[in-house]
């Protein structure tokens, strides 16, 4: 039987980081923007800590750098799914890598391992 591990591309990271999500929900100028903390990474994707809820299908614009001093890499994204863990909200972020900073993303995520 298959577990979830085994059926990730690529392996999560526990790695703490702040960053900036912007919600882009599909009704134009209606965006949202919160300051989160992650609660880990990999290459294509990013699971966050949330103050409450967001719906799985909404599209979202991340800011935030692997290291201090490197260039803020602005990525964008859609949550794939929300849950309660441990009595708080956290949520998985499917990374688009072809759009915005996805490919310099790539780069410095490898190079940071």
């Amino acid at each position: 039987m298959d577990t979830s591990a085994e059926k990730r591309r690529h392996p999560r990271i526990a790695r703490e980081l702040d960053l900036s999500l912007v919600l882009r929900p599909r009704a134009p100028g209606s965006h949202r923007g919160l300051h989160l903390h992650t609660h880990d990474i990999s290459l294509t994707g990013i699971s966050v800590i949330l103050p409450e809820p967001i719906r799985p299908d909404t599209d979202v614009e991340l800011w935030l750098t692997l290291d201090e001093g490197e260039p803020l890499c602005h990525l964008l994204g859609t949550v794939a799914w929300c849950g309660q863990v441990a009595g708080q909200w956290h949520a998985g972020i499917a990374l688009e890598l072809d759009g915005a900073d996805g490919p310099a993303w790539q780069t410095r995520f490898t190079l940071s391992l």
